[in-house]
């Protein structure tokens, strides 16, 4: 951050650090500043590289967008919604950073009207705040759909554990059922008395089972629910 004067001739600059601009050597910075045809298009030099290394760190952000992108299909798991906000406060944080630098140029337009808008410094300029603006926008739709992604994941997965648990429940059902009845402790129980009584409830149990299972496969409420996860799906 720097504070500076700006008229058509004068460009007065106050705590301007120059070595926040890693990709470009100071010297040949002022060197190209003391050749500008005004003080406007010096500060459009300054302003053009300080957004040539924001380019540059919105491309080392695309870089980590697009392997958690690939991370999220190949291995979907609780720690990937982190990395998701994570990078999603990331572009917050570039679109504040944007904010006054598009400021700036809609304050040049607004203060030397015609003296800049055909210069070839000012046009090159807004193209990269331009270009910034329009990654930032896309990232954020593409993190967006991401976030998107992950909660009907979440949501069907949900909905896949619930009713894993019902059909669980329902299944066993005739299971507790009996083995409630036969637990019981009456006095006259006929079923106490029989021979292959034993055997008996064993069949029972195991073919009320098997058959209750066999109707709701039937019906088709049971879905997935016994089938093998495939690799490299979102929702298996």
């Amino acid at each position: 951050m720097f504070h500076f004067y700006l008229t058509h001739d004068q460009f007065i600059t106050v705590d301007l650090d120059l070595s926040f601009l890693k990709r470009n050597n100071k010297s040949f910075l002022l060197a190209q500043i003391d050749r500008a045809d005004n003080a406007i298009d010096g500060f459009l030099i300054i302003i053009g590289e300080l957004m040539n290394e924001m380019l540059y760190g919105i491309d080392r952000f695309e870089d980590e967008l697009k392997k958690m992108t690939w991370h999220f299909h190949k291995k979907n798991e609780t720690s990937i919604l982190d990395k998701i906000y994570k990078r999603r406060h990331e572009l917050l944080v570039w679109k504040s950073l944007l904010i006054p630098v598009k400021e700036l140029k809609i304050g040049i337009e607004e203060a030397f009207l015609e003296d800049v808008n055909k210069g070839e410094i000012f046009k090159r300029t807004c193209k990269r705040i331009e270009r910034a603006i329009e990654l930032i926008n896309e990232y954020e739709h593409e993190i967006d759909s991401i976030i998107n992604l992950e909660e009907v994941i979440s949501s069907h997965r949900g909905n896949e554990i619930m009713k894993t648990l019902t059909v669980i429940t329902t299944i066993f059902t005739p299971l507790m059922a009996l083995g409630a009845l036969w637990g019981m402790n009456f006095k006259f129980m006929p079923e106490l008395e029989w021979k292959y009584g034993y055997l008996l409830s064993l069949f029972v149990i195991v073919v009320s089972t098997i058959g209750f299972y066999g109707y709701l496969k039937m019906k088709g409420w049971t879905g997935d629910l016994l089938k093998s996860s495939k690799k490299g799906s979102f929702f298996k």
